[in-house]
C-alpha cells in the first residue's frame, strides 16, 4: 500500500463547517436534515446553479452556532451555507467539499474504485472541456422576487420525484439530461419584476465563474445562457445594473 502524506483540512472552511454540524448531530440531537429538489416545472420560476437542496431549520443551525467555541468556525458555517430565513441550505458546502476531495485524490494519485467516483471524474472533465466552473454558489433566486422559503415549502419536491423526472427525460449532448421548459412570461417581463440586487447577484455569478467574459461590449459564453440570464446581460451591456 502506498503511503500518502496526511491531508490537513483544518484550514478548509467547508470541512470545518460540516464537521461542526456533524459533531452537533452526534452529541446534541438529530439535525432534522431534509433533502429537496427543484422540479422541471419549477425551473421557470427561479435561477439556480443546481437542482438539489439539503435543508436544515434555521433554529437548528443557530443553536449549533451559539454553542460553537471557535469564532472562525462560526464564521465559516455562515459563509459556506445559504440562509433563506426559515431554512439553511448546506448543499453548497457538501457539493464544494466533494470537489475539494476529488482534487486531493488526483493530487495524491489515489486509485478510487466505484461508479460514484467515476461519475464525478466524468463531470469534472466535462466542465474542464467546456469551461464550466467546478464550484457553485448555490443560492436560489426567485424571478418574481417572492420569498424562497415559500417556494421551498410549496414547490420543492422529494429526491424520489426528481429521480423519476430524470428517468423519463431524454439524454442530450455530453450525456446530460435534456428538458424543455415553457415559461409563463416573456424574459423581459420577468426581468422587470426582479429585484436589482438579485440581478446583480446573477450577473456577478456569471462573470466570477467565468461563464461569460467581455471584450469591450463583445460577449463570449462557455454555455448557452438561460432566457433570464440573457436579459440580465443585455441590460448590463446597454443600461448597466
Amino acid at each position: 500500500m502506498e503511503k500518502v502524506k496526511a491531508v490537513n483540512f483544518g484550514k478548509n472552511k467547508r470541512y470545518r463547517a460540516l464537521k461542526a454540524l456533524r459533531n452537533f448531530a452526534t452529541h446534541e440531537s438529530e439535525l432534522l436534515n431534509s433533502a429537496k429538489a427543484i422540479s422541471v416545472v419549477s425551473v421557470k420560476m427561479i435561477h439556480a446553479e443546481v437542482q438539489l437542496m439539503s435543508l436544515l431549520p434555521l433554529e437548528v443551525v443557530d443553536y449549533a452556532i451559539r454553542n460553537l467555541k471557535s469564532k472562525q468556525t462560526k464564521k465559516y458555517l455562515k459563509e459556506v451555507t445559504i440562509n433563506y430565513g426559515r431554512y439553511v441550505d448546506i448543499y453548497p458546502a457538501l457539493f464544494n467539499f466533494t470537489v475539494d476531495l476529488y482534487f486531493e485524490v488526483i493530487k495524491h494519485k489515489l486509485n478510487i474504485e466505484g461508479s460514484g467516483f467515476e461519475e464525478l471524474k466524468n463531470s469534472i472533465n466535462y466542465e474542464k472541456v467546456n469551461g464550466f466552473p467546478h464550484y457553485i454558489s448555490g443560492k436560489v433566486i426567485m424571478l418574481d422576487g417572492s420569498d424562497v422559503n415559500n417556494f421551498i415549502e410549496t414547490q420543492a419536491v422529494s429526491i424520489e420525484h426528481k429521480n423519476l423526472e430524470f428517468a423519463e427525460a431524454p439524454i442530450g449532448e455530453g450525456g446530460l439530461y435534456s428538458f424543455v421548459t415553457a415559461y409563463d412570461a416573456m424574459p423581459f417581463d420577468e426581468g422587470r419584476k426582479m429585484e436589482k440586487e438579485d440581478k446583480s447577484y446573477i450577473l456577478n455569478l456569471l462573470i466570477d465563474s467565468g461563464v461569460v467574459t467581455f471584450n469591450c461590449k463583445e460577449l463570449s459564453a462557455t454555455r448557452p445562457l438561460s432566457p433570464i440570464e440573457a436579459v440580465i446581460i443585455y441590460e448590463y451591456l446597454n443600461d448597466g445594473l
